[in-house]
């Protein structure tokens, strides 16, 4: 038996010290590094499996050495898959769980640097304890909605002061929408909506679908609504712009297939990450219309729900157990911020100017000191 723990410890320490390869400064405890260059990860031996709704480093494995890989991704926040994520993180970063909550979906995060608050909602059926809380859920400015029993989606603004609700938009040319996902602003203060199937396979309202899940482009001004791309099968989730507007990114998450009810997931079904450029006119105006659609990346464990752009153009999709940041020109996955497992699923996120807020199931996380500038640049 001595033996045995001997050996294992040994084949422990010499899988941690080919994962522990980063740079110095930065702390082993919180980061982890995996690459294929380790010939243990590139050839796993013996048994080993895990679904796509499992993260790598939940997956069932025969070999002690790969465990301990495991083991120590699961312990730690940073986890790079290249070298650029040392960089854009650096070494103070830190991950923090401010607030526990129910494992309920928490989504549309919105943080207010002139005031100092962080505004996010509960998505669906109430958690918490018989459906209440000792605590208030703030709104974002700018909202979309799925209706509810007596009202279709719309698009509103609300005063965070006053929480009084100014309804934008209700309808496409007297159509429904299906149960509005997300939304993204340009500079100019025009919206781009993604209209799904999530809220009708959940329940939170009578109306059946009256098309496929679709993104929305409106006009900030007039309020001309012109449909930009569907998906089918899939389902339009996340959406964001880079920094300079000229190109549309897209969650798709028709893996979680709400087009029915009860919601089921689908192994074969898209959890993607599009990406597109806007056609512009003969004089180099930009137009409300998709062109060059490319696949970016799918996601390594689940989907990505709410995806963001940081201030240089790296793409954050949240998603699973994990931030991931990715490359928006290769879709290379360059790392991933975890907030402990267990349960704790990222959903959405918002941009301070060297720190970010995680909302999702389980909670709300801070992860600060991070090295670049993360929040937009709107002028």
């Amino acid at each position: 038996m001595f033996l045995k723990q001997v050996l294992y410890f040994s084949l422990a320490r010499l899988a941690l010290g080919q994962l522990d390869a980063i740079p110095a400064g930065f702390d082993t405890d919180r980061w982890a590094w995996w690459s294929n260059e380790d010939p243990l990860l590139a050839v796993i031996p013996g048994q080993f499996n895990r679904t796509l709704w499992d993260a790598p480093s939940a997956a069932n494995v025969s070999d002690q050495r790969v465990q301990a890989i495991n083991e120590h991704v699961n312990q730690s926040s940073f986890v790079a898959y290249d070298e650029r994520f040392f960089e854009i993180i650096g070494p103070n970063a830190t991950v923090e769980q401010l607030q526990v909550l129910p494992f309920q979906v928490h989504e549309a995060s919105c943080y207010i640097p002139e005031t100092g608050q962080l505004f996010f909602i509960e998505w669906g059926p109430p958690g918490g304890v018989n459906g209440s809380h000792d605590w208030q859920y703030l709104l974002d400015l700018h909202v979309v909605t799925d209706g509810g029993p007596d009202e279709t989606p719309y698009l509103a603004t609300i005063d965070p002061y006053t929480l009084e609700r100014k309804t934008i938009l209700n309808n496409y040319f007297e159509q429904p929408f299906i149960s509005f996902n997300d939304l993204e602003l340009d500079r100019e203060g025009n919206y781009y909506l993604t209209d799904s199937y999530s809220g009708w396979g959940r329940s939170l309202h009578p109306y059946a679908a009256p098309t496929s899940p679709t993104v929305y482009f409106v006009n900030g001004t007039t309020l001309r609504i012109k449909p930009l791309t569907f998906l089918y099968p899939g389902n339009a989730n996340g959406i964001t712009l880079s920094p300079d507007g000229k190109t549309l990114y897209l969650a798709d998450t028709g893996a979680s297939d709400s087009s029915q009810k009860p919601g089921v997931r689908r192994d074969n079904y898209p959890r993607d990450l599009w990406a597109w450029d806007f056609a512009t006119s003969s004089s180099g105006e930009k137009l409300p219309l998709l062109t060059n659609q490319r696949l970016l990346s799918r996601a390594i464990q689940y989907f990505y729900d709410g995806i963001r752009v940081s201030r240089n153009g790296w793409l954050f999709g949240a998603g699973g157990e994990t931030v991931d940041v990715l490359d928006p020109e290769s879709g290379w996955t360059l790392g991933s911020i975890r907030v402990g497992g267990g349960g704790n699923d990222p959903v959405n996120i918002a941009f301070g100017k060297h720190e970010m807020w995680i909302i999702g199931k389980g909670g709300v996380w801070h992860v600060k000191n991070i090295r670049e500038r993360l929040d937009k640049r709107w002028t």
